[in-house]
Order: C-alpha cells, then structure tokens, then sequence
C-alpha cells in the first residue's frame, strides 16, 4: 500500500528571520603576550546593522612592553560581518586596517542579549613600523560591554 501527502495554502517560505539588534559602541580591554613582548589596552568596535548585515568601525589603543621599553600602539579601520538570526546570536566579524587595506583579521562570537556584550575570539595583530607586515600576534577572546 502507497501512501502520499500535499501540503496546502502559503508559498512555502514561512515567517522572516527576526534579528536582534547589536547595532551600538563596545569597548573591552586587550591583554595578551607574544614572543616575550605583553600587550595592555582598550579595543572598540562601533556597529551599525541592516538585518543580518553589520558595518562600522574598530579602534585600538594600548602599549607593548617587554618589560624595558614601552611602546604606545593605536590603531583604526572599517568593519563588516554578519549577525545570526534570533536571540543571543552568533557574530562574525571582519576588521580591515586603515593603514594596510589589504589586510584583515576575523573575529567570531556572539552577542549576549541580557547583558548587551560582544564575546569574540579572534587575532589582534600589529605591523612592523611603515609596513603591512605583521610582527605580533595575540590571539585571544575579548568581552565587549555596550
């Protein structure tokens, strides 16, 4: 005995995707150690969303010791990632330097929808000086407060 089914009425493609809204400034702090020289300091990201698009921009600022000079580092570029559909989303992110346009780094996490923070993981990296390429990296996982 053969059995079928048909389903009727709408068009298949169901409800939209909702997405949270992420759109906001983040700062956290930075910390880390590379090839003997700590890094300290503040990494911000500012969002702007278009459904599951996000745009903006990212800065840095902080020094590098290890442990006799001291260097003050700064650093700003664009953003663009993507961001989940629903609650407590999936983040994925990618920086560009303004210094060095061909470069990018990518950082992925989420957003924490009760206490409105980003946690992603990903590669902060620095330059040689006037030069793209990078001489450090700290790979870690940041907290970003809204």
């Amino acid at each position: 005995m053969l059995g079928s089914a048909a389903a009727c009425g709408g068009d298949g493609a169901g409800p939209s995707p909702t997405f949270e809204s992420i759109a906001g400034s983040y700062a956290g702090t930075m910390a880390g150690v590379s090839q003997g020289v700590a890094l300290n300091g503040t990494f911000s990201l500012t969002i702007t969303q278009n459904g599951g698009s996000a745009t903006g921009t990212w800065a840095l600022q902080g020094v590098l010791t290890d442990g006799i000079d001291l260097v003050a580092v700064q650093g700003t570029g664009t953003l663009s990632g993507t961001v989940a559909s629903g609650t407590n989303p999936s983040v994925n992110i990618t920086v560009r330097s303004g210094f060095c346009p061909n470069y990018q780094s990518n950082f992925s996490g989420a957003y924490d929808s009760a206490n409105r923070r980003l946690t992603v993981t990903g590669a902060v990296e620095f330059f040689a000086n006037n030069s793209c390429t990078v001489v450090l990296s700290y790979p870690m996982t940041m907290i970003l407060n809204r």
